[in-house]
């Protein structure tokens, strides 16, 4: 060893005596450099790191010295491990990489990724939440001196945005309010509650005149006459009008219902009831048949009935074709632009397409202006007569026995059949105890067979043929209806029986080899399980337990037959038992709802939100649990969302409003995974720091990221003159920014308006490129002549001041349809700049487009990814 390092020494004192050529011929400086390039993840401990180094905590405190927000919400980040908004990656990464690696020279590169906090969007509408109470003085405002009533019914549950109103002082835009209030499904004047014999029966609005009246809150009864995937007609003696529910309504053609809430027109539909309405069969039916004289249409007239608020039953021919999820129809003498639509149908056969169709149905509007009649089909056949016409599963069960064939999506199984719903009703297939076919919940099938009456309802026997022929999602959406004793009592002694989706409470025990459930306070109604899994009930027998499931009939006069679809103890999923369907005796609440202040319009009203079912725990749970809050969520709240959603989607979002603490409410998120959990308030994230002069410091790769899907997001409008338009861009209700200076009934007008994006700091861009996607009508040959996307450098609020360049776009929609095409433009040109685009729209008294555009990003290039055009989903042509 000794002899090595002598050997090493005397090399290297050789070496110094060489002359001063030896450097340059090896390459050799005196200022050697320390360039990293790293890639690291940031482990549970990094984030502690983080929030603890003093040059962190100095930068928190300079933000706020005195409420020292930044500084809490450094230290949330060593907690909670991840970043946020209060508490950016950006800011404090620098401080830590630079510790970490304090010899890092100019020219160094760290490719980080870290947790984010990432809420969905929706959950920022929370902000603002509290509880209100209904008091006696506002049951006393509802039912005025003639009732005595301590609750709301369904013909006054219409009532609580107007008591809000009254009762909160100063409300700001999109404060939140869970109201909790006494519910009975019996109005005062039928019986129980009130004070007695002189309470006025309720007061229905003829749905002629409400739909006359227009917009506002109504109660109106009449029957259901036809029903698709996510609504239904009613019809009274003066008219029909639309219920929206956005889910598989769950009553049968022929119920009498009420239905309270307020009516709307919805882009060019007659006026409906919104999904919001609350609906209540007053009387089953016991028989119901389609019209038999549907108005025969030509094109010309299908055409005419653009812009018509006439419900109408008619009847048309023409040719059926699929773009995207929706079904629609060309027509003969129609104009090119203008065609018949089917609106949600739970299923239509595929061979159907691109066939000759004859379409029944009822006419309920259009779907915008883009000329699409929609229809709501009773019935869909080849007009060459071959192919199978289904009968509505609504009619068969009221129909007398006979050979039927229907189509629809299993809702419910049990070890010897299935039940099947259509949105007209549904139907029950018996198949013994070998089942030839063997379905589940969200199949599509066809059953073809005989019918026979069992236990008061009418039933598929054991020879019918079932054919299972798709899958569907409809069914994710249905609610039971909660029963009581008295209504359970009600169902065993009414004559026409039917089936019905609902939830009940009892005692399971078991006798002999079948397992029952002794409800309390019934006199009559027993409960009983038909045929069920014994792993499903075996481990509850003599316990307390909330079954939810299809009612199929009545047995020996007393036992109330039940298709399980899930079954739990009471007591793990407290809040489920049915208290709205009693009458209330008190004040004490028994019902909660969520509702949002709209500031626009001065109004209170439900609130519900496209991204995730919203959920407010009932006053029950809270009863149940012996406690006004929920202390442990994590167990509490699966067992709950379970129970009530429990035909739910895999992935299904639902935002749980809850008592954190008593009479405090507060949210959280869950997804269905195999069990239900908390959503991951965190993702993961990728930037890029470099090292430079300046020290370390983020390098974008996001500047812009605007889907449109809610509002205009960090963009602005712009007009720059107007001559006969209020706008040209908006929000449109689909997710996308639309512009057009096109009124219908006065034509193209001149206008010329911008939709800006914010000022992009380009300091250290090195590809940044902008991607889009847009579709558009109506345009000029040359798209450019009135559609264009600018940039420019130097903007500073007024697009009129500023100096713009128009960017070259390579891929336009055909102008015949609404189909979406994507472009990416590279904006490299700009490194080192201050970049703003621009969407400008500029039409005149010839020429109007309707353009659409979404998804706008502008990033950095992102390596691999490949280029061209894409296509985009269509425009929703039915609504």
């Amino acid at each position: 060893m000794k002899k090595k390092i002598f050997v090493s020494i005397a090399l290297l004192a050789l070496l110094a005596a060489c002359d001063d050529h030896y450097d340059d011929q090896f390459n050799i400086k005196p200022d050697i450099t320390d360039v990293k390039d790293i890639a690291m993840t940031l482990e549970t401990a990094d984030y502690g790191t983080i929030s603890k180094l003093s040059a962190n905590q100095e930068l928190a405190l300079s933000k706020d010295p005195e409420g020292k927000t930044y500084v809490e919400a450094l230290a949330e980040v060593g907690t909670n491990h991840y970043f946020t908004e209060e508490a950016p990656a950006e800011d404090y990464l620098p401080a830590y990489l630079k510790s970490k690696y304090p010899n890092a020279d100019e020219g160094s590169r760290f490719v980080v990724t870290y947790k984010l906090f990432s809420p969905s969007e929706y959950m920022g509408d929370f902000k603002n939440l509290s509880a209100y109470d209904l008091t006696e003085d506002d049951y006393k405002t509802v039912w005025g001196d003639k009732v005595k009533a301590s609750f709301l019914s369904p013909s006054t549950v219409s009532k609580i945005p107007g008591l809000l109103k009254a009762a909160v002082n100063n409300p700001a835009a999109g404060d939140m309010k869970v109201v909790n209030y006494a519910y009975s499904q019996t109005e005062p004047s039928i019986g129980g509650g009130g004070d007695g014999g002189d309470e006025p029966a309720p007061s229905y609005t003829n749905i002629a005149d409400a739909i006359k009246s227009g917009v506002g809150n109504y109660d109106v009864k009449g029957k259901v006459v036809a029903a698709n995937a996510r609504s239904f007609l009613v019809q009274d003696a003066t008219g029909v009008i639309m219920v929206y529910l956005n889910a598989l309504p769950p009553f049968s053609l022929g119920d009498e219902v009420t239905v309270s809430g307020e009516i709307s027109s919805y882009k060019g539909a007659p006026f409906q009831f919104s999904k919001d309405a609350k609906v209540t069969v007053v009387n089953p039916a016991s028989a119901f048949a389609y019209p038999t004289n549907p108005e025969i249409l030509d094109g010309a007239a299908l055409e005419a009935a653009l812009g018509s608020t006439d419900i109408r039953y008619v009847t048309y021919e023409g040719t059926l074709i699929k773009t995207g999820n929706y079904y629609n129809v060309t027509v003969d003498g129609m104009s090119e632009n203008v065609k018949g639509s089917i609106q949600y149908p739970v299923f239509l056969d595929p061979a159907l397409i691109n066939q000759k169709v004859k379409i029944t149905g009822y006419l309920i509007g259009q779907s915008s202006t883009s000329g699409f009649v929609n229809t709501m089909a009773t019935s869909v056949v080849l007009t060459d007569g071959s192919g199978t016409d289904f009968t509505a599963a609504g009619i068969v069960s009221l129909s007398p026995a006979g050979t039927y064939t229907v189509q629809g999506v299993v809702a419910g199984t049990y070890t010897r059949g299935f039940i099947l719903a259509d949105a007209t009703g549904y139907a029950w297939v018996y198949q013994g105890e070998s089942p030839a076919v063997t379905v589940a919940v969200g199949d599509v099938v066809t059953v073809s067979g005989t019918t026979s009456k069992n236990a008061g309802l009418m039933q598929f026997g054991v020879t019918s043929t079932v054919m299972k022929v798709g899958t569907s999602t409809i069914i994710d959406g249905l609610k039971p209806f909660e029963m009581s004793a008295a209504d359970l009592d009600a169902y065993v002694a009414v004559s026409n029986k039917y089936v019905s989706y609902v939830s009940y409470q009892g005692k399971l025990v078991k006798s002999g080899n079948y397992y029952n459930i002794e409800i309390e306070g019934a006199s009559t109604a027993i409960g009983s399980i038909k045929f069920p899994a014994d792993d499903l009930v075996s481990g509850l027998v003599d316990k307390n337990v909330l079954v939810k499931g299809f009612l199929l009939g009545v047995s020996s006069d007393k036992y109330v037959n039940t298709m399980l679809v899930s079954i739990e103890e009471a007591a793990a999923v407290a809040g489920l038992r049915s208290l709205a369907f009693t009458r209330a005796s008190s004040v004490s609440p028994t019902t909660s709802a969520l509702y949002v202040y709209d500031g626009d319009n001065n109004a209170w009203k439900e609130y519900t939100t496209e991204e995730a079912k919203v959920a407010v725990v009932e006053p029950g749970v809270y009863e149940s649990l012996g406690t006004d809050m929920i202390e442990e969520p994590e167990t509490v709240l699966p067992a709950y969302l379970k129970q009530k959603y429990p035909y739910a989607a895999a992935e299904s979002v639902v935002a749980v409003i809850y008592n954190e603490k008593a009479n405090t409410p507060v949210v959280a998120e869950y997804t269905l995974g195999e069990n239900w959990i908390e959503t991951t308030s965190s993702r993961l994230v990728t930037t890029t720091f470099t090292q430079d002069a300046e020290g370390i410091s983020a390098e974008a790769s996001m500047y812009v990221n605007e889907t449109f899907k809610k509002d205009l997001g960090s963009f602005t409008i712009q007009d720059v003159f107007m001559d006969g338009v209020s706008w040209v861009w908006k929000q449109d209700s689909y997710g996308y920014m639309k512009a057009s200076a096109y009124i219908k009934a006065t034509g193209n007008h001149q206008a010329e308006s911008w939709l800006v994006s914010p000022v992009m700091n380009f300091k250290k861009s090195k590809e940044p490129e902008l991607l889009f996607e847009h579709a558009c009508r109506f345009r000029a040959e040359n798209p450019a002549d009135h559609l264009n996307v600018m940039v420019s450098v130097d903007y500073s609020g007024d697009v009129k001041t500023a100096t713009w360049t128009a960017l070259t776009v390579e891929n336009w929609s055909d102008a015949t349809d609404w189909t979406f095409v994507s472009n990416k433009i590279d904006l490299s040109a700009y490194n080192g700049q201050q970049v703003t685009i621009a969407f400008k729209y500029a039409s005149t008294n010839e020429v109007a487009p309707t353009w659409e555009v979404k998804n706008v990003v502008v990033r950095e290039k992102v390596e691999g990814e490949s280029e061209g055009e894409e296509g985009g989903d269509a425009e929703t042509p039915a609504e």
